[in-house]
């Protein structure tokens, strides 16, 4: 496929815990590092696609992931795209195999849904970035409510919209 011809997209979604498993970090010799749990569970949910070529984002924060909500995530991701569909370039996004991402009555408007071979994230560069962008968010920090949770989701989705170098870079 042509990149003039033909826009490809990947698309999964990813959950972000409030109080994430401690990770490797330094510490002082013969001492113990910390990290304090509160004992809530806060979560955020992420629906995202991401175009390698471009590096471009696109993402929602849900408070789960089902049907209704994902079919709200491709409603905006087709408004972002329809520039281009006009142009008469294909819009592909290539997701996993999700139940809500193959229900029939899914309106995908302009956009191609294609889908890759089970149990195979190691394909999906997406995966890549919620990786990345958990590792530079989120390790070792702990987030005491929804709202210290959900502004710092923002602000690390943020940092990738604005650095799509860095988006190409990781999903390349």
């Amino acid at each position: 496929m042509d990149d003039s011809t033909c826009e490809i997209w990947f698309g999964d979604e990813t959950g972000i815990e409030g109080a994430p498993r401690p990770r490797r970090r330094w510490a002082q010799r013969g001492e113990k590092t910390r990290t304090p749990f509160t004992g809530d569970h806060v979560r955020e949910n992420i629906i995202g696609a991401v175009c390698p070529s471009s590096g471009e984002l696109f993402t929602h924060a849900v408070p789960y992931v089902d049907r209704e909500w994902f079919q709200l995530f491709i409603d905006g991701l087709a408004a972002v795209t329809k520039q281009r569909h006009e142009e008469d370039k294909r819009v592909i996004l290539i997701l996993d195999n999700a139940g809500w991402h193959k229900v029939k009555s899914l309106k995908c408007h302009h956009i191609e849904p294609m889908y890759l071979p089970p149990y195979s994230p190691d394909l999906n560069p997406i995966e890549r970035l919620w990786l990345v962008l958990k590792a530079r968010w989120f390790t070792n920090h702990i987030c005491h409510n929804h709202e210290e949770l959900s502004k710092r989701v923002d602000q690390a989705i943020k940092s990738f919209i604005n650095t799509p170098t860095d988006v190409k870079s990781i999903c390349g």
